[in-house]
């Protein structure tokens, strides 16, 4: 995972947190989740088209964008589904 991811972690318990800490909580514990599940099927999500070497996974409201690196998963950020275009 990226710094970036981090802090979009972070950020987003934060948001969901305002209004009710223990939602916050519950859904970076569903994001952990899907992280695992990339490891054991890295290539489930469509591939960027304008970067085919990322992948997006959606996410409820969000969207995880990660790259499949030799034998890794490379988280590199998470955004909100607004936000794209």
């Amino acid at each position: 995972m990226t710094p970036r991811a981090r802090r979009d972690l972070t950020r987003i318990r934060d948001y969901i947190a305002e209004d009710s800490p223990r939602a916050g909580v519950r859904f970076i514990e569903s994001l952990m989740e899907r992280f695992e599940q990339l490891a054991f099927a890295p290539y489930m999500a469509q591939a960027v088209a304008s970067h085919p070497r990322f992948r997006r996974l959606p996410h409820g409201a969000y969207v995880i964008f990660y790259e499949v690196a030799d034998d890794a998963v490379i988280i590199r950020s998470i955004e909100h589904s607004a936000t794209l275009k």
